[in-house]
């Protein structure tokens, strides 16, 4: 298992791509900023298959970062991952993004907060802790909070990592802004943490946590016209 694996983190604002062979990492590359099309992502990973001398239907393995972040990149990143499972019939693993940028914090951290960057004010959060193995284990379940209300959490000891570590004034040094996660990140998640995976290839989903800006405008806008006084 995990002989040949293709990695695909589309989360953040810089997508990547590489592939792995047990649990060492042996090529990447990574997508600008503007390359956020399905088309742009397959064109990187072909260049990488050829590159290693692989083929596509070597790979036994797709591992693919679930979220939360971009609501268009994880749209992409998903889909190519599962059309890569269903075309060569290799594994496949969903990995919670955020478990990934948590084991990057530092081995003594034994509370780890990861918050991303929700836009409009707001935070995507979770919390992790060590346990006495040194896994990762969750220690509540994912939000979405103001930056503020957030602000306002005691979270003494705890260790802050992650896209929007830098959002939040007053929190402790503790802390590391990691725009996106580390490819071997994902690939060890898939390999040792069963809680932050999935391998149901059609069951799939990304932790979108919140509609798209399309979906919300659309709410706030029926909001507006539901609460409008009507003219006399």
């Amino acid at each position: 298992m995990f002989e040949r694996v293709l990695i695909l983190e589309t989360s953040g604002k810089v997508g990547q791509a590489a592939l792995a062979t047990g649990s060492s990492v042996v090529a990447e590359s990574r997508l600008g900023e503007e390359r956020r099309r399905s088309s742009d992502l397959a064109m990187v990973v072909d260049r990488l298959l050829k590159q290693q001398g692989w083929r596509a239907r070597e790979l036994t393995d797709v591992v693919v970062g679930l979220g939360p972040g971009s609501y268009t990149g994880l749209r992409v990143g998903l889909a190519s991952a599962k059309a890569m499972a269903f075309a060569t019939g290799c594994r496949f693993h969903g990995v919670e993004t955020y478990a990934a940028i948590a084991a990057q914090a530092p081995a003594a951290a034994t509370s780890i907060a990861v918050t991303g960057d929700a836009l409009q004010g707001k935070l995507f959060h979770r919390r992790y802790g060590r346990s006495g193995s040194g896994l990762l284990e969750p220690t509540c379940c994912f939000e979405i909070v103001a930056c503020d209300t957030w602000a306002s959490y005691d979270l003494s000891g705890t260790y802050f990592i992650g896209p929007g570590a830098n959002l939040v004034a007053g929190k402790p040094a503790a802390r590391e802004s990691v725009a996106t996660p580390l490819p071997v990140g994902l690939l060890h998640v898939a390999m040792q943490l069963p809680w932050a995976v999935t391998n149901d290839v059609w069951r799939a989903e990304p932790f979108y946590l919140r509609g798209s800006s399309a979906e919300e405008k659309a709410i706030s806008d029926a909001g507006k016209i539901g609460t409008s006084k009507p003219r006399p």
